[in-house]
């Protein structure tokens, strides 16, 4: 089974994109037990705070987006929150992203981000939402 860290703005494109989409794949996959998602409650936060600013309010009420938090709770392997992890993003508000993905032993940061997807010697490596599924598309 493949295990990621899927990066809170995927998610957040999975709950409110088109169904279709790479990061819907990746939640259905995730929900079927086909994919493990690695989590921690920064994470899982980080969801839930962008849950509630007026762009997703206006695609989920209040009731749905605490019901899609929780949902992403329990289908997620949770891990504790990496404490002080160690600077290697040029964003460090990401780091954390890293760090658990090395204590979880993930195969890959699933993400849209730039600074991740461009930094070559992430171990493990970050891929876009697209290649993910791709990659479960082959499996």
């Amino acid at each position: 089974m493949k295990r990621f860290v899927v990066d809170p703005n995927v998610l957040l494109s999975a709950l409110v994109g088109k169904p279709d989409a790479a990061p819907a794949v990746l939640l259905e996959a995730i929900h079927d037990h086909t994919v493990e998602m690695i989590a921690c409650p920064a994470l899982i936060a980080e969801v839930r705070k962008t849950l509630a600013e007026p762009y997703f309010r206006a695609l989920l009420d209040q009731g749905e987006a605490e019901q899609a938090v929780a949902a992403l709770r329990r289908i997620a392997a949770m891990r504790d929150d990496p404490l002080d992890p160690e600077p290697v993003l040029r964003d460090p508000n990401d780091d954390y992203l890293l760090a658990l993905a090395q204590t979880g032993e993930a195969d890959a940061i699933i993400t849209g981000d730039k600074d991740l997807l461009d930094h070559a010697d992430l171990r493990p490596p970050a891929i876009t939402p697209r290649e993910a599924a791709d990659r479960l598309a082959n499996d």
